[in-house]
């Protein structure tokens, strides 16, 4: 396992974004967190990031988005990062509904490793680290 360098957070609502900061924070106050509010912006940054300094190991991707939502942004991310790239960040999907067929439909894309309900909390993202982060 590789160690946890980078978090980026892709939820439009704002307070999340703050509380999700305040728990990766408290965990490791280390860690570079960006946020960002859509899934363009998210293609955006994922573009531009300086690969080594900034490139975000993990994702944490809200399904419901204005502009691009969580769904629409797995489908450019697909098609635009090559397989070296994606097997470099562990994405979560961030869902407020906690249903099964949300769950099965996020895990059936390739590229997402796991799901999470909203909110999340300071134990959430250590079992998250944990899992994915020596």
């Amino acid at each position: 396992m590789r160690k946890l360098k980078s978090v980026l957070l892709v939820d439009d609502d704002e307070t999340t974004n703050f509380l999700n900061k305040f728990f990766i924070r408290q965990l490791d106050n280390d860690l570079t967190v960006n946020t960002v509010t859509n899934g363009q912006e998210a293609i955006e940054f994922l573009e531009t990031v300086p690969y080594e300094k900034h490139m975000p190991c993990l994702l944490i991707l809200d399904t419901n988005m204005p502009i691009m939502n969580g769904w629409e942004f797995l489908d450019v991310y697909e098609k635009k990062f090559d397989e070296k790239f994606k097997k470099n960040v562990v994405i979560v999907m961030l869902t407020a509904l906690d249903t099964e067929e949300v769950a099965k439909m996020a895990l059936s894309n390739p590229n997402v490793r796991d799901t999470a309900q909203k909110p999340l909390s300071d134990l959430k993202f250590r079992v998250l680290f944990n899992k994915y982060f020596s």
